[in-house]
């Protein structure tokens, strides 16, 4: 009985290790489909920026004393071709796996104009990752302005 539990225990341990693992390597992997999905907005490559969303895909933005601004694919992958991004840097990056879903927090900073407006700002993305058979894809990003910090 003792050595029963006792491999059970080892069992637990290497489960919960294993799973850790896996979760990171999936964290691992969202970072760099982050890189890879802006660098297809850079370039403004609409064909592989639209094999990394889902049909559904959309942008929410939230604009003060505004309702949701919400930008379907269509229009999303139609106006990319006017967004031009000068250069643009990760601030930071938070990733949360919930089995087939994944939630990619990220700080991101861009100089860039579309349509000639200036989309130049630091920005709260809030990026929400699907797994599907051809692997993970885009569902919906919101995007957000991240509170001035207090004067000290």
């Amino acid at each position: 009985m003792k050595h029963i539990l006792t491999l059970l225990i080892a069992v637990i341990i290497i489960e919960n290790s294993y799973a850790q693992q896996s979760a990171k390597s999936v964290e691992n992997e969202i970072i760099d489909l982050e890189k890879s999905f802006a660098e297809a907005i850079k370039a403004r490559d609409s064909v592989r920026a639209s094999s990394m969303q889902v049909e559904t895909y959309f942008l929410a933005v939230g604009i003060q004393g505004r309702p949701l601004q919400i930008i379907p694919r269509s229009m999303w992958l139609q106006n990319l071709k006017n967004y031009v991004v000068e250069s643009y840097s990760f601030d930071d990056i938070k990733v949360n796996v919930y089995g087939n879903t994944a939630v990619a927090l990220v700080l991101f900073t861009q100089k860039a104009t579309s349509g000639g407006r200036d989309r130049s700002a630091q920005f709260l993305l809030t990026d929400i990752w699907v797994k599907q058979d051809r692997g993970w894809v885009i569902a919906e990003r919101h995007s957000s302005r991240p509170e001035v910090a207090p004067a000290k």
